[in-house]
């Protein structure tokens, strides 16, 4: 439960969490094709941020993005250690979350279904895998772009709200 250290680390999370959620929950409903409407960005985005929060919660994203940084030599708070934090964080982030969206999106959908009763398509589990496969490298590359301004609004807003972070505890500071 990384998620709990600390609340410089709780504030990171909830702020990715709310932003992130929400940029793929827009960006879902406009990949799959599917009509805009307030209803639909609210269902796409309750279940994108809680999925978001789970797997932050139960991954310890951050201590496996620094371990990695540290096998590959990488020091902290430069590009090449930023970018594999932020790609790591986002396989996961957005892996769960292209699954658990597309089945929302899909799984007792009446259109899906009356397509597939019709013959039109093969069957709806072949239509979630399709989306999926269809979804997550788009996906993808709209978080790992958009994670890098959200991080920074997050950080500025806990370093705003409880200070500077520098703990012997914190993933930068082990060896």
């Amino acid at each position: 439960m990384n998620f709990y250290k600390n609340h410089f680390g709780m504030i990171i999370s909830s702020v990715v969490a709310i932003c992130i959620s929400l940029i793929m929950a827009t960006a879902a409903i406009f990949v799959a094709h599917l009509g805009f409407s307030i209803p639909a960005l609210i269902k796409n985005w309750g279940t994108a941020f809680l999925t978001i929060s789970l797997t932050g919660m139960l991954l310890p994203l951050t201590d496996w993005s620094f371990a990695l940084g540290r096998k590959f030599g990488f020091k902290p708070e430069t590009l090449p250690h930023i970018l594999l934090e932020n790609a790591v964080g986002t396989f996961f982030f957005n892996t769960t979350a292209t699954l658990v969206l597309t089945a929302v999106n899909v799984f007792n959908n009446p259109a899906i279904e009356g397509a597939v009763a019709a013959g039109a398509l093969p069957s709806v589990s072949a239509v979630f895998w399709s989306g999926v496969l269809h979804d997550w490298p788009i996906m993808f590359v709209i978080s790992f772009i958009c994670a890098f301004f959200v991080t920074k609004l997050a950080i500025r807003i806990a370093v705003a709200s409880v200070g500077d972070l520098k703990s012997p505890e914190s993933p930068q500071n082990r060896q």
